[in-house]
């Protein structure tokens, strides 16, 4: 039955692609199909690049990912001596790859149909694929899987509605889960999830997150972020900064400024391509704004900054007053709480938080986070930033949060093997 199931994805595969494509088309996101020709190619696998196998294969979705796992790349590249081949969903993951030396060849994931997978697997030759957290795709693994090459998932993450939803394809599930070699689950609760699922109790360990090792103290391009508020002439303002943002978070962030005029405040959209959106909203009301894109000449009493350039967020964030961390008053389950944390930041988010509910939960115990929604939202921020106090002391809890989320690494090495 499983084998069906998977012969009928392959079926519907290029229709649903096709689905997506249009989709895109009439969404304010159109602009990422801008190289859709010149993608198909590699993600036919139509196109390879020079590259001599064997290697190590790693599936990442998308930047934060990518970051997340080149520390464990350099240490396995090192322990066994073997070309290290990443792929992602998206092309800014590609691109954050292709920054990384660790990486030896950055591609994004060819298309999740058999033929497309085994000629990949033909081609580039890998003894391993490590697939980071949730990006199980029935056709990689199965396949890999067929040709001999051991599959593990690092950072798992497995949310109880996913979880449901895999159980109603449980012939597909079964075909593919209790072959996988090993997996590192980010929790225990998750560990037991993926046991559900049919993985084996003595292949599923909680290692913990490896993201959280990443996350600095000192994050980079601190300058850079510190002359744009002087730019800005923010130096003696409180800055609340929004980090991952969604459409309806910018509105009540929006509305929240009307009534706090005092406070400035920065909004780094989830995804870079909604500027030319966001830029029309905010024509619609009465903000003096800037995008940091365009910074030369900021209009005199700047009270809203777009950050619509990557790799700034976390120097942000920096010096930032406090942090509102979104997908999280929308139904995404939450971005990255603990990359605000880690600068001893206070953390604000909404009640969706369930792509990571240890750490949520961890926060609101410590107080280092705070809980907020549509109807609260500028209410509990006039709380913090009018209590110097109370915002330190959240501050400071919030770090130690952070700081107890880290030895994920350790663990994950331990577990992965040739």
């Amino acid at each position: 039955m499983g084998i069906l199931i998977l012969i009928l994805i392959n079926i519907v595969c290029p229709f649903v692609a096709l689905i997506i494509v249009l989709c895109f088309l009439i969404s304010s996101r159109r602009g990422v199909l801008k190289t859709l020709l010149s993608e198909l190619k590699e993600r036919f696998v139509i196109k390879k690049q020079p590259f001599k196998g064997p290697c190590i294969w790693i599936h990442a979705a998308s930047v934060g990912e990518v970051k997340s796992v080149a520390g464990i790349a350099a240490d396995l590249k090192t322990k066994y001596n073997l070309p290290i081949l990443v792929t992602t969903l998206t092309k800014a993951g590609q691109r954050a790859a292709q920054k990384i030396d660790t990486f030896d060849l950055a591609l994004l994931a060819p298309i999740d149909f058999y033929l497309a997978i085994k000629r990949f697997l033909k081609f580039y030759r890998p003894k391993i694929l490590i697939i980071v957290e949730a990006d199980l795709w029935p056709n990689m693994i199965y396949a890999s899987i067929k040709s001999k090459v051991k599959v593990g998932i690092i950072n798992g993450r497995l949310s109880e509605r996913s979880a449901k939803r895999y159980k109603l394809l449980k012939p597909l599930i079964k075909l593919i889960i209790p072959k996988i070699s090993f997996i590192c689950a980010q929790t225990e609760e998750i560990k037991k999830r993926y046991i559900s699922l049919g993985a084996s109790r003595k292949k599923v360990f909680a290692c913990g997150n490896i993201k959280y090792d990443a996350l600095t103290e000192t994050p980079k391009r601190l300058d850079e972020a510190q002359e744009i508020i002087n730019k800005l002439g923010w130096k003696k303002s409180k800055i609340v900064v929004c980090g991952s943002t969604h459409e309806l978070e910018e509105q009540i962030i929006f509305s929240s400024a009307k009534t706090l005029k005092d406070i400035k405040f920065i909004i780094a959209p989830r995804h870079l391509e909604r500027s030319k959106q966001i830029r029309e909203n905010l024509k619609k009301t009465q903000f003096q704004f800037s995008f940091l894109s365009n910074l030369d000449y900021p209009p005199v009493e700047t009270q809203i900054l777009i950050a619509d350039t990557m790799g700034l967020l976390s120097a942000l964030y920096k010096v930032g007053t406090l942090a509102f961390v979104g997908g999280s008053i929308v139904k995404k389950g939450g971005h990255n709480f603990l990359e605000a944390a880690i600068l001893k930041k206070p953390v604000f988010f909404g009640k969706y938080y369930y792509n990571t509910p240890d750490v949520a939960k961890a926060l609101l115990k410590s107080k280092g986070g705070i809980l907020v929604s549509k109807t609260n939202f500028s209410r509990e921020l006039r709380k913090y930033l009018n209590n110097d106090e109370l915002l330190s002391k959240t501050a400071q809890s919030a770090l130690n949060t952070a700081l107890s989320f880290k030895g994920a690494t350790a663990k994950t090495l331990e577990v992965i093997k040739l």
